[in-house]
Order: structure tokens, then sequence, then C-alpha cells
């Protein structure tokens, strides 16, 4: 065996001829994990730029499909392309594409006119990812939302009334599902004063005018809107039955129970009166008068139609529970008056009324008007649909609809689903 016997001076330059050889193996390890920290990185930044982009595809699906339900901005895509470019996605700018489909072009809602696809997709040019790939990636992030029910409770169909809508001393339309909509196209087309309030959605055909502390703090809050459609328009008088011959005789505190008919001389009942009512429709001619305290029961399925150009008159303290129809001719409607009726004709709920109906209280060419301590109950379905509605007192309505046959007024903001 030989042994290596050399000097030191060669044993010396051995040892640091293997020293550069690690020092060379350390740098090219330095670099790998540099790049992998810069590929980190870059992934970590792609995520993050996911992120932003998911979040505004969500919200311009949401207002999209807001503009869908209440017709404003005519185009939804207008709408969901505004709420992605004040997000920092602007379409066209950037390498950004702001795509919207309605109804979406994929997925379980494709075809669905109530819905809209918005898809966001931005190219990024990543340097370490560059090594792997040819091109730039395209990061995409796609939402789809749907419109809901409807947000409205009160609508007035006048189409140029100042006042079509009038809210005043201190009254509160408080529920901020049960918004107002006036299809007038008065520049004064709403009015609150005197400390008024409306805490759901709003839409104007034209403008509205706020006075003396009065307050809109719903969502949206729209001008220069959309025509809302008439959700009853296409409901026609029907034949109208030859005239009961069920006794309406009697006074203070009797109990009556009456069947569907028509009733040519119509109601006029006295102080105490309770009235119970079959399912079907109630033709009344000529009037319906009460006195006080009276109570009115139909909570099976009943529209009372005002065939008249009279105006109804509850007594002080009376009680109306109505229940509509959720099918057939009438279905929604608890009150029906006719479209032909006199327009100057008030119809009035107030002297400390209860309300409680589930329907709509519905006349076309006629005003609707609460005030003087009329209420209205929640936990149900109440619309309140006239030529002109004024209101002087809290109106609590309910939105609650699903499953009564209530015709929608207008949709409502848009919900998630993809």
């Amino acid at each position: 065996m030989r042994v290596y016997t050399g000097s030191a001076s060669q044993v010396g330059r051995f040892r640091r001829a293997q020293s550069g050889s690690v020092a060379i193996q350390f740098a090219i390890l330095l670099t790998a994990l540099i790049g992998m920290s810069a590929l980190g990185g870059e992934m970590t930044f792609a995520i993050y730029k996911h992120r932003q982009q998911q979040s505004a595809a969500d919200t311009a699906a949401l207002g999209a499909a807001t503009a869908l339900s209440v017709g404003y901005p005519a185009d939804p895509a207008v709408e969901a392309r505004a709420i992605a470019a004040s997000a920092g996605f602007v379409d066209g700018a950037a390498s950004t594409t702001v795509a919207v489909n309605n109804p979406p072009a994929s997925g379980p809602n494709a075809g669905n006119k109530l819905a809209v696809e918005v898809i966001v997709m931005q190219q990024q040019t990543l340097a370490m990812v560059g090594l792997f790939l040819n091109a730039p990636i395209t990061i995409t992030a796609r939402a789809v939302a749907v419109n809901g029910g409807s947000p409205y409770c009160i609508l007035a169909l006048d189409n140029w009334a100042a006042g079509a809508i009038s809210i005043r001393n201190n009254s509160a339309v408080s529920n901020p599902l049960c918004g107002i909509a006036a299809n007038s196209a008065d520049s004064r087309a709403l009015i609150l004063n005197n400390n008024a309030t409306v805490a759901g959605p709003v839409s104007v055909h034209g403008d509205w005018s706020l006075a003396s502390g009065a307050t809109l703090s719903g969502h949206p809050l729209i001008k220069s809107g959309p025509i809302i459609a008439d959700p009853y328009a296409g409901v026609q008088l029907q034949n109208i039955p030859s005239c009961t011959g069920q006794s309406l005789s009697g006074d203070n505190g009797r109990i009556f129970s009456l069947t569907a008919g028509h009733f040519c001389n119509g109601w006029n009942f006295g102080n105490n009166v309770t009235v119970n009512l079959a399912s079907g429709t109630y033709y009344i001619d000529q009037q319906l008068t009460t006195g006080n305290y009276f109570t009115l029961s139909g909570t099976s399925g009943v529209t009372l139609v005002i065939n008249g150009n009279y105006s109804v008159s509850f007594g002080n303290g009376s009680s109306i529970n109505v229940t509509a129809p959720s099918s057939g001719t009438y279905a929604g409607l608890a009150f029906f008056g006719l479209r032909n009726a006199t327009s100057t004709v008030t119809q009035t709920f107030s002297n400390q009324i209860t309300m409680n109906i589930k329907g709509a209280v519905y006349f076309p060419n006629q005003i609707v008007e609460f005030d003087n301590n009329g209420s209205t109950t929640s936990g149900g379905c109440t619309q309140v649909i006239g030529r002109v509605v004024d209101i002087q007192n809290n109106v609590e309505l309910d939105n609650n609809c699903s499953g009564t046959g209530v015709a929608s007024i207008g949709s409502s903001p848009g919900q998630l689903t993809e």
C-alpha cells in the first residue's frame, strides 16, 4: 500500500480545492432556494389577485341581478361592469375582461333569465412562472346571482301626479323589506315631510321631495327609475251573479255569517257587529259602511269587490281580518276596486282601525289613504296599490308573500347562487 507523503503545502492546496467545491454547491443551492422563494411569492400574488377578482365578480353579479330585478339600468351588464371597475377591474384595460351573461352561459342556472353570470379575467406576467410557461397566465373568477321576490309593498300607478305617494306628519313605512314605488314622472312624485321616514327600497319614475326632517334610509334609492308594472293589470271583473237573498237585517251586537255572492244593496252594519265570511268573492254595490268596533273575518280565501264609485267607511276601532285567495281569478286580491271607478274617490282606512290583511288592497284608479291612527299588523303579506297613496300614520307592512297567490311588485335584490 502506498502512503501519500506530499508536502504540507500540497495538502493545503488539496483542502482548499475541497472548500471551493462546497462553496459552489452552496451557491447553487442558494440560487435554487431564492428561485423557489420567488416562485412561492408569485403564487401567493396570484392567489391574492384571484381573491380580489372573486370579490369583484361576486359584487358585480349581485349588482347586476338587482338591476335586472328593478329594471334599472335597463342593461344589467352596465351595472356589473361599473361595479367591477370600481373594484379595479376595468373591462378592456390592463389585460382585463369582464364578461356578463344574462342568462348564464354555463352551470346549473344556464338559460335562467332571472340569473346573471359575471366572469372577471385578467392576464398576469410572472417572471418565475414564465420559466415554465411560454405565455402569461390568466386568472379567472366567476359568480352567478339571481333576483328574488318583490322589494315593494306600496305602488302608486298614476303617471303624472305630484304626490303620487305622500307620507307626512311623523309617519313611517318602517319595514326595510317593504319598499315603495311611484310611477309618476313628476318632480315631486314622492313627497315626504315632517319627519316622515321610509326604511325600505324606493323607486320613483320622476323625483322625490324631502322636507322638515324627512328621510329615506333604504336601498336601493332610485330616481328617474322604470315604470313598475301593475301586477294585477290582467285581472278582469268576472260575470257578477244575481243578487243574493241573504238577510243583513239587525244592528248592534249581531253576528252575521255570510257566503259569497252579489250584495246589490251593499253593506250597512251597526256598532259591535261581527261578520264572518266563507271563502269566495263578495260583490258589494252602493255602500260598505259600518258602525264602531266592527269586526270582519274572512281568512279562508276572500275577495271584496267594491262594485261602485263609493268610499268604504269603517267605524272607530274596527278590525279587518281578510286573507285573499291563493289561486283563481282574484288570487292575491283582498280588496278589488273597479278600473273605471271615479278617480277622485278616496278609500280611507283610519279611525284606529286594525288591518290584518294578507293580500292586496287594490284600487287602481282611486286614492288609498291611511290616517288617524289606523294600523296594519305585521307577520304576513300586505300590498297597497292605488292611483295615489296617502299615508299619515305609521304603516307596518310585511312582504312574506311566498305561497299566498300575491303577485310581486317588481323584484328584489339578487342572491349569489354559484
